[in-house]
C-alpha cells in the first residue's frame, strides 16, 4: 500500500512501516547460558547498525535495541553501551508519527537531546566506558585505520566515534582503539556504508575503491583476533533494494503527478527521461512536480529536471551493485581466512524483500506501510527489525558455539518490539 503523492507531502519522512507494534519498555531478564571462557569479553562493533541506528537518529531506546545488546541480553551477558543520558536521552532526535482514525502526522523529535553544535555536528561527550558496544554510526571501512578520525579538529570527522573516545585518544584510529578491548568474542556489521554514503548521495559523494576496502578490512580484522577471539562477521545487504530507493518508481510517480515523463540528470550531465533502470531517493520525492519561479515543474522538462543528487541513474547503480559484490566477496575471504564465521545479512534482507520471512507469526517484507522491519528513515532497521537480525546471530551462535555453551542461547519473541515509532 503507497499513498497518493498528494497524502506523501503531508508526510515529513514520507516513509513508514505501519504494523501492528508493541512498545518494549523493559529490558527481558538476563538468561544465564554462557560459558565464561568464550563470552569473557563480548564486544561488538561496526557502524549503523551495530551502534543501533534507527528512525533517522541515534537516541537511548535504538541504543537499546541494537542487535548486539539484544544478543547479549539473551546470552546473560554483561554489555555496557554508551547510552545517551538521562535528560540527553533522545540524542540526535529521530522521526516519530501520531497516528488518527483518517491520517498520520511525521514528527522530528528535537527535545531532550545531546547535541551541541549542528555544523558541524557535535554530540556531548559520553564520560563512561565503553566497554562493550563500540558501533559508531557511520562508521565505514574507509575509515577504520584513520588517525584523527575521532578528533573534532579534523576535518571530516565522525561526531558519534568522538563522543565515545576518551578524552587524549583523539587521534586514536578505530581499529587501534577496538584492539585495545581485548576481546574474546565480537559481533561486527560494518561496510554498508561504504556503499550508501554513495547511494544517498545520488552518486555524489565518492564510493570506497575496492583495494582500500581490502586493506583496511584486513587490518580491522587482524585487530579483532589478535587474541585469538571468537567472532561472527555479517557481510553486506543489497542496498539497493532498501525502501530509501524503492518507495516509489518513476512510472508510478509520473503518473501520480500527471506527466508523461520525468526528467532525470545523470551522473555524467545528461538530461534525459527516468527509465525503469533508475531510482528516485526518497528525499527528492516531494521535489518532483514543484514550480519554480519561471512556472516550470522540476522534472517535467528538460530544461527542469531532477538533479544528479536527487536520483540514482542505472550507470550508479551498477557502480553499487559491483562494490556490493567486490566487498562481500573479500569479506567472505578474509573471515574464512581467519576463522570467522560470516553471518549473511544480504540473504536475510532478500528474505525480507521476497516476503518469505516469517518469525513468531509475524510476516516481514521491505514495504515501508506494512513491512514491520525498516524504520522511518527507510535505510536501518526498527527495533522489530534489530531483533529479527539479533534472533539470526543467537542461531549461528548456538550452531557454531555449542561447545562453549552451557546452554542454548534462547531467541527473542520479536512481537514484542517496536516496528512504529509513535509519538
Amino acid at each position: 500500500m503507497k499513498p497518493s503523492l498528494k497524502k506523501f507531502a503531508g508526510l515529513l519522512v514520507g516513509l513508514v512501516a505501519i504494523t501492528s507494534c508493541e512498545k518494549q519498555t523493559d529490558v527481558p531478564t538476563l538468561v544465564s547460558t554462557s560459558n565464561v571462557s568464550i563470552f569473557a569479553k563480548f564486544i561488538a562493533v561496526g557502524g549503523s547498525l551495530t551502534a543501533g541506528y534507527t528512525n533517522g537518529g541515534l537516541y537511548r531506546e535504538g541504543q537499546l535495541a541494537s542487535y548486539p545488546n539484544l544478543v547479549a541480553q539473551q546470552a546473560g551477558v554483561k554489555f555496557d553501551q554508551a547510552l545517551f543520558a538521562v535528560g540527553q536521552e533522545n540524542g540526535t532526535g529521530y522521526w516519530a508519527t501520531t497516528q488518527s482514525n483518517t491520517s498520520l502526522k511525521f514528527d522530528k523529535i528535537f527535545d531532550k537531546l545531546a547535541v551541541l553544535t549542528t555544523s558541524p555536528l557535535t554530540l556531548a561527550k559520553y564520560s563512561g566506558s565503553v566497554a562493550n558496544n563500540y558501533g559508531v554510526a557511520g562508521l565505514r571501512v574507509s575509515d577504520v585505520n584513520n588517525a584523527g578520525f575521532g578528533n573534532a579538529k579534523t576535518q571530516g570527522f565522525n561526531p558519534f566515534y568522538e563522543r565515545i573516545l576518551p578524552l587524549g585518544k583523539e587521534e586514536t584510529s578505530y581499529t587501534d582503539f577496538v584492539k585495545e578491548s581485548n576481546a574474546t568474542f565480537f559481533v561486527a556489521s560494518i561496510g554498508e556504508q561504504d556503499l550508501l554514503s554513495y547511494a544517498t548521495s545520488g552518486g555524489k559523494s565518492s564510493t570506497t575503491e575496492t583495494s582500500s576496502f581490502a586493506m583496511n578490512i584486513q587490518k580491522f580484522l587482524d585487530a579483532l583476533v589478535v587474541n585469538q577471539a571468537k567472532g561472527i562477521l555479517t557481510n553486506i545487504p543489497n542496498v539497493l533494494e532498501l525502501p530509501f530507493f524503492n518507495f516509489y518508481t518513476f512510472q508510478e510517480l509520473a503518473k501520480s503527478v500527471g506527466t508523461t515523463d520525468i526528467f532525470i540528470t545523470t551522473g555524467n550531465g545528461i538530461v534525459r527521461p527516468a527509465t525503469a533502470n533508475d531510482k528516485i531517493l526518497m528525499e527528492a520525492i516531494l521535489n518532483v512536480g514543484k514550480t519554480n519561479t519561471e512556472n516550470q515543474k522540476k522534472g517535467f522538462t528538460k530544461t527542469y529536471p531532477l538533479t544528479n543528487e536527487e536520483v540514482l541513474d542505472k550507470d550508479e547503480i551498477s557502480v553499487i551493485g559491483s562494490r556490493l559484490s567486490d566487498f562481500n566477496g573479500i569479506l567472505k575471504v578474509e573471515a574464512e581466512k581467519r576463522g570467522i564465521v560470516l553471518a549473511d545479512l544480504n540473504g536475510l534482507y532478500a528474505q525480507v524483500k521476497s516476503k518469505t520471512y516469517t518469525v513468531n507469526g509475524m510476516k516481514f517484507d521491505n514495504s515501508v506501510f506494512t513491512g514491520g522491519f525498516f524504520s522511518l528513515d527507510g535505510l536501518n532497521p526498527t527495533p522489530r527489525g534489530s531483533a529479527v537480525i539479533a534472533n539470526e546471530i543467537i542461531k549461528i551462535i548456538n550452531e557454531n558455539y555449542k561447545n562453549s555453551l552451557k546452554t542454548a542461547i534462547p531467541s527473542l519473541d520479536v512481537s514484542k518490539f517496536e516496528a512504529l515509532k509513535v509519538k
